[in-house]
């Protein structure tokens, strides 16, 4: 597959990517330099279930990316139900959460 998609995340920053697989409407999986990223969507019921993966090997990294991904996929359900996007001002909770929650792997 190998083709790429830019992602802005506004105020100038943006980064590069290779789209290692596209399944319409299943699977969209790519690489960020050594990240994978995969997310893809199963039938469940009378909907899906969104399943996401971030692969990465740098493990101090851990807390602020799933604090990341939370803000983010809270702002994907808005979007989904029709709502506007309000960005909570939560990071610091969750990445205080996040710390806990991974103090035992």
């Amino acid at each position: 597959m190998d083709r790429g998609v830019s992602f802005d995340y506004g105020e100038g920053s943006t980064y590069e990517a290779i789209i290692t697989e596209l399944e319409k409407p299943h699977i969209f999986e790519f690489r960020e330099v050594d990240d994978l990223l995969q997310i893809s969507f199963q039938k469940e019921g009378e909907g899906c279930k969104m399943i996401f993966t971030h692969t990465f090997d740098d493990d101090s990294w851990t807390v602020n990316t799933a604090a990341g991904w939370h803000r983010c996929l809270d702002a994907l359900d808005q979007i989904v139900h029709g709502e506007p996007v309000e960005w909570k001002d939560n990071a610091v909770d969750l990445r205080e959460y996040y710390k806990e929650a991974f103090a035992s792997l």
